[in-house]
């Protein structure tokens, strides 16, 4: 890898930013980068584009560009001001930091990434370039369809969830290898997953699968 290139902390940091997950002092340095370096711009707009596609509606070029856009604005008016948030977070980096990452329920760290769903990302794991997070899909939502450049699994804690005609109740897992295609995954009701997931994911035009 080239000196001019991002390493794997600043491409497992544009994802998280990317996710509004980054805050404190680590979002200053992250963003004073952002403004230095046009090779890291490049990565975080990367992420955003993969982000803002999450919630492509009926008109999936238009979508792409308002929700990339809400997604931006969200990340730029982001507040550290809670104590207890702060007092999370550097107590997560130095268990990281020990071996041990806790991230307790009553923990903040929700985003919204696109109408219909929410991540709260938990863990990025720089050597896979895979993260695990929370997801909450709203009650009729539709996840666009999407090829995997990295193996993908779900688990199904609340709710129920239909990955393409199968459907997955609490308690029920799920596996997507490389180069597979998610074309639907649905929910009737609402649910809550763990997945572990590619922030790269190529997403697909609706059009096109």
């Amino acid at each position: 890898m080239s000196q001019h290139e991002p390493n794997e902390e600043i491409l497992s940091q544009a994802a998280l930013y990317a996710l509004g997950a980054l805050e404190g002092e680590e979002l200053q340095l992250f963003e004073k980068r952002i403004a230095e370096k046009a090779s890291v711009r490049q990565e975080v707009e990367s992420f955003q584009n993969v982000a803002g596609q999450l919630g492509v509606g009926v008109n999936p070029v238009k979508a792409r560009a308002e929700l990339r856009a809400k997604l931006f604005e969200r990340m730029k008016q982001e507040s550290v001001s809670s104590s207890l948030r702060n007092e999370t977070a550097s107590a997560q980096t130095a268990s990281v930091s020990a071996g041990f990452t806790f991230v307790h329920s009553g923990d903040e760290g929700w985003q919204e990434v696109a109408p219909g769903i929410k991540l709260k990302p938990l863990f990025f794991d720089q050597t896979q370039g895979r993260m695990t997070a929370l997801a909450r899909m709203d009650a009729g939502y539709n996840h666009p369809a999407h090829r995997h450049d990295k193996p993908e699994e779900l688990y199904v804690l609340e709710g129920t969830c239909f990955v393409g005609d199968r459907l997955l109740r609490p308690g029920d897992y799920h596996r997507a290898e490389a180069n597979t295609i998610h074309y639907e995954t649905s929910t009737t009701d609402g649910c809550l997953m763990l997945v572990i997931f590619s922030p790269t994911n190529e997403m697909l035009d609706p059009v096109a699968t």
